[in-house]
């Protein structure tokens, strides 16, 4: 790859965090009364305030759409199966188009809320699958250094643990008489994990891009 093309797909990558990241963290500061321990991201939307967290989700994805697939190409000329290279683009899109969509669907009406969950549910599916399908093929390439190539595979780890309290405490919603009271307990654990999950997948796209960016990949 020329250099050219290298420096558009890296500050594409770059240009997603910085937008991502201070859009979180100008909601947070805006919005003292949220307590992102206690509270759903979802939850932050829902103030006045949390406009700034949606056009950051909705703008940094946006973004993290050519990086990811200048990502994929960058894998191109190596030992790779074409398949799952390509398998692993599209799924960084889909998540990436799932995660606009969850910025731009949002509110309190049950229709609107259930679209929000989905929508932010694929794009943690998608970007699980994504972050760890580049790690996979990253062990074939060897322009990336270990830490660069096993930090998707961290990530992928952090968004399947996240997973396994939503799915319980989904579970324990829609059949109370079950195991309400549990699913009360284990949703404790979530508001802060769901906050890990969204900062690890912006420090990716840094950590990558950057990476890129430096070595001139």
């Amino acid at each position: 790859m020329n250099k050219g093309s290298n420096l558009f797909g890296s500050i594409f990558g770059i240009l997603a965090f910085l937008i991502g990241f201070f859009g979180n963290i100008i909601s947070l500061i805006l919005t003292p009364v949220y307590k992102m321990w206690l509270s759903s991201i979802s939850m932050l939307t829902l103030y006045p305030t949390g406009i700034y967290l949606r056009i950051g989700l909705i703008i940094s994805n946006i973004l993290a759409i050519p990086f990811i697939i200048y990502l994929g190409i960058a894998q191109k000329d190596e030992n790779v199966n074409e398949k799952i290279r390509k398998f692993v683009i599209g799924a960084g899109i889909f998540s990436c188009v799932s995660a606009i969509l969850t910025g731009v669907v949002t509110g309190t009406n049950p229709i609107i809320s259930t679209l929000h969950g989905l929508f932010a549910l694929f794009s943690w599916i998608g970007g699980a699958i994504t972050c760890s399908g580049f790690s996979y093929l990253l062990l074939k390439n060897t322009k990336f250094t270990k830490g660069i190539t096993y930090s998707g595979f961290i990530v992928a780890g952090i968004v399947i643990g996240f997973l396994v309290p939503f799915f319980i405490t989904n579970f324990c919603s829609y059949f109370p008489d079950l195991c309400y009271s549990f699913g009360q307990i284990v949703y404790t654990i979530m508001p802060l994990w769901e906050w890990v999950v969204v900062f690890s997948f912006l420090f990716w796209y840094l950590s990558n891009s950057a990476y890129m960016l430096y070595k001139k990949i």
